[in-house]
């Protein structure tokens, strides 16, 4: 791992708290906490992640995650200051006092404890989260994130509260410096084996890596799943495992009926490593006592099976996995673990296309970017580039580049902060216009690894046009976010800012002028008029959910909600109206009718009739569809153009179809 300069990374957080601040149009330590979050989230370090501070005497928090296989609960605590010179330090009792404000949320949320302060819904929901899942986790993390230095070295705390096993994990200024460097790889997992790994060394003819054979315990696999999760896994390799089911039930048979055969059943796994220390067995032969920057790339279901077998209760004592081990140079590992894993995939689910489309597509938008300059507008009154951090750490590597400070500040002029943007943020974007709001409020790792199997199904050309409108969805987010922040509305922000936006771009059919927000830099007053109306409509639907809902949390996460959202009874202004895009929608209305039934359209027909809702026109409109679909015909254009706003409009005054849009 290169060296790094704590005290500038310290500058370039501030600095990006700041940018985060004035984006989100929060305070400091809120700005902090969500931006440690996501980033804690896309590298899988954490799932599912969400920012709700909250404080009360004796307690305090910053967030929450949970695991999708609810194996970990994590909480947050932040602490944040805006100094970053070298005097600001966090000892131990400061720690230990944080630590008990997390305990005793975690103490009175299980129980349900009243509380001396009203929270915020999204407060609430994390309550609800916590007691919901509290007793079907295997262990507990407090995470503790600082942008001070820490003066404890002790290794990390583990108590226990009400049986389950909590561990203090301590993220200090010098350890996320550390992370910041590692670019697309996350805080290297370190593997340790007390009695040894017997393995074979495979012969190399390179220098810049060497391959070991081994047969690894299925307990210690398990173990290792156990404690690092889907970050064990290559994040390629791990994104499309989770798209997919972590669990596989052939596996499963063979670990409950032939443990003993699991060897000779199973294909094994494949893993990197950045370093490996040996040393001699009993019998001398070589061992394997630790393995540092451990990765699998292939057998991630073998390894969550073998961990869901033995958390479930089948023995695994028996079960023997085959490991292929390839040790790479740390200089090497963004360019040859990727090859590993592309290869050692192109049999599996997950194919080597997939690997490649979706590495291809973020490195030519980040090439793209890098020369795209984008035109003056009402914040910044010269040309400047939108700066897309493909790789973690990339802004603040290129501002360190920069020999001077006056180049520096040059570099961020054309490179404002508050236009850096990285995937998570790029997939929220995309993901939102694309109509898909209750994928983006599962949660930023989530909600990337759904887009990237997105992108494999839908494929994409990257030009300047894209990117260009890409930076458009971008600035509608950005500003949509702002908006909602003024409203006041208590919570669940991001929830109802992605909901509105899709909610506007469903009501438009897609007419949103992305070119002229490009062009401005900035939203219309008639867009902006808009998004205050539709964010207080989606609002009331995301914070009401039906009966038997945990939480509001889970059911913006949920199909139903948008189904609920897009019910809504409202329509452009005549000034949005006037300044909508000529866009044209016909193969897009086309595969919408083609999704529907027969049915649905008769049914439309008679409903119209009998309620007295639809003119002669309409129902002929719809009985035409009808009859085309059941005939296997493609409706007439005319007919096209007209049914997907009439079974809208429809829709929004109660019409219920089968399998309608």
């Amino acid at each position: 791992m290169p060296d790094v300069d704590v005290s500038a990374f310290a500058h370039t957080l501030i600095e990006d708290v700041r940018a985060q601040a004035d984006a989100d149009g929060c305070d400091l330590a809120e700005a902090f906490a969500r931006m440690m979050l996501d980033r804690f989230s896309l590298d899988g370090y954490t799932e599912d992640a969400t920012v709700a501070m909250y404080r009360d005497h004796g307690v305090e928090i910053s967030g929450y995650g949970l695991s999708s296989d609810d194996r970990c609960l994590d909480l947050f605590a932040t602490v944040y200051s805006p100094r970053a010179d070298e005097a600001h330090k966090i000892n131990r009792p400061e720690l230990e006092a944080v630590t008990r404000r997390l305990q005793n949320f975690l103490l009175r949320a299980v129980p349900g404890t009243p509380r001396r302060r009203n929270p915020s819904s999204e407060v609430l929901g994390m309550e609800r989260a916590v007691a919901e899942k509290f007793h079907q986790v295997d262990r507990i993390r407090f995470i503790i994130v600082t942008n001070a230095r820490s003066v404890v070295r002790e290794p990390a705390m583990t108590t226990e509260i009400e049986g389950r096993k909590v561990v203090r994990e301590l993220w200090d200024l010098r350890r996320l410096a550390a992370w910041s460097v590692s670019g697309t790889q996350a805080e290297p997992i370190i593997a340790e084996f007390p009695d040894g790994l017997p393995c074979l060394t495979a012969p190399s003819t390179a220098g810049d890596y060497s391959v070991f054979l081994a047969i690894v315990p299925g307990a210690d696999l398990a173990a290792l799943y156990a404690e690092h999760g889907g970050r064990l896994l290559e994040l390629n390799v791990r994104s499309f495992l989770q798209t997919k089911g972590a669990v596989n039930r052939g596996i499963q048979e063979t670990l409950r009926t032939t443990p003993d055969r699991f060897l000779a059943y199973n294909n094994g796994i494949a893993a990197t490593g950045s370093q490996v220390d040996l040393d001699r067995g009993a019998n001398g032969q070589t061992v394997i006592r630790r393995i540092h920057g451990l990765q699998i790339v292939n057998g991630g279901q073998t390894t969550a099976s073998i961990h869901h077998a033995r958390r479930n209760g089948i023995p695994v004592d028996d079960v023997h996995v085959q490991m292929k081990l390839t040790v790479v140079s740390p200089d090497r590992l963004d360019e040859i673990v990727p090859r590993i894993s592309q290869y050692s995939n192109t049999q599996n689910k997950v194919t080597a296309s997939d690997l490649r489309a979706n590495s291809g597509f973020h490195i030519e938008v980040e090439r793209i970017m890098r020369t795209l300059l984008a035109p003056p507008g009402p914040v910044h009154r010269v040309d400047t580039h939108w700066y897309y951090e493909r790789a973690r750490g990339q802004y603040a590597d290129a501002v360190a580049r920069e020999s001077t400070p006056a180049r520096r500040a040059t570099f961020r002029a054309s490179n404002p902060p508050d236009q850096k943007f990285d995937k998570a943020d790029l997939a929220r974007f995309v993901q939102a216009w694309a109509r898909y709001p209750h994928l983006v409020s599962r949660g930023g790792e989530k909600n990337f690894v759904l887009f990237q199997g997105r992108l494999k199904d839908e494929p994409v050309t990257v030009d300047k046009a894209y990117c260009r409108r890409l930076v458009a969805k971008a600035i509608l987010f950005r500003r949509a976010d702002r908006i909602v922040r003024d409203q006041d509305f208590g919570g669940y922000k991001i929830n109802i800012v992605a909901y509105t936006i899709a909610f506007l771009v469903h009501a438009t059919r897609g007419r949103i002028d992305l070119d002229r927000i490009w062009r401005d830099q900035d939203l219309s007053p008639a867009l902006r008029e808009a998004i205050a109306e539709v964010s207080m409509l989606t609002q009331k639907v995301i914070t009401s959910p039906p009966d038997g809902r945990v939480h509001v949390g889970e059911w913006a996460k949920r199909p139903e909600c948008w189904d609920a959202v897009r019910d809504l009874d409202w329509q452009p202004s005549p000034a949005l109206e006037a300044e909508l895009a000529d866009v044209d929608t016909y193969a897009e209305d086309l595969q919408l009718i083609q999704g529907t039934s027969a049915q649905d359209w008769s049914d439309l027909v008679d409903w119209g009739r009998s309620a007295g809702t639809l003119d002669g026109a309409d129902q002929r409109t719809a009985a035409n569809v009808a009859e085309a679909l059941r005939e296997r015909w493609t409706p007439a254009g005319r007919d096209v153009l007209a049914a997907v706003p009439l079974m809208r409009r429809a829709r929004r005054r109660g019409f219920r179809p089968v399998a309608g849009f």
